[in-house]
């Protein structure tokens, strides 16, 4: 495992990926920015997530965190990585799955205006097939649930409704073929 990027410092392309990010349910979208452009902002890692979803957006894939419960595979950005590719990273690890990336902006800035462990996220769209087997980790469940049926996740409560919300956006949008 390598070094996790730490904010504030200047790290341009976060700074480009938050203000690229279609949604910001934290309104977390300029401090992610200001910190990475070198600017005031907490000392904390940065997140990415992958919000992967099955061909028809009437599915999602999430992992039960052994402290903040069913959410989205995500974890820490090193060192030398691109945000999408540490999302994809993170996916794989947890899961097992062989998510295709769909969009290359994210698609939501993540952060919690209560909690102090996650404050600059960036979530990414990935397409996968649930009938593919998973493999996740020892000790944190992975699995795929209906979009209407995702359990509740009381520690970062807007996150499965920004997510609910860019499923219907992206299963009305004219299709395309995924990033290769």
């Amino acid at each position: 495992m390598g070094r996790h990027i730490r904010l504030p410092r200047v790290v341009p392309y976060l700074a480009a990926a938050a203000l690229s990010a279609q949604r910001d349910p934290y309104g977390a979208r300029s401090l992610l920015a200001c910190a990475a452009s070198g600017g005031p902002g907490p000392d904390h890692d940065v997140i990415v997530a992958g919000w992967v979803f099955s061909h028809d957006f009437r599915q999602t894939l999430l992992v039960d965190h052994p402290r903040f419960g069913w959410l989205s595979p995500g974890g820490r950005l090193e060192e030398g990585e691109s945000p999408p590719g540490g999302a994809l990273r993170e996916v794989t690890e947890e899961t097992g799955a062989d998510p295709r990336p769909l969009l290359p902006d994210p698609v939501a800035v993540l952060g919690n205006r209560e909690r102090p462990e996650r404050v600059y996220g960036l979530a990414y769209a990935f397409v996968a097939d649930p009938a593919t087997p998973l493999t996740p980790e020892i000790g944190q469940p992975a699995a795929w649930f209906a979009i209407a049926d995702m359990p509740p996740c009381p520690v970062f409560p807007l996150d499965h409704e920004v997510l609910a919300a860019t499923a219907r956006d992206l299963a009305h949008e004219p299709r395309r073929s995924p990033l290769p």
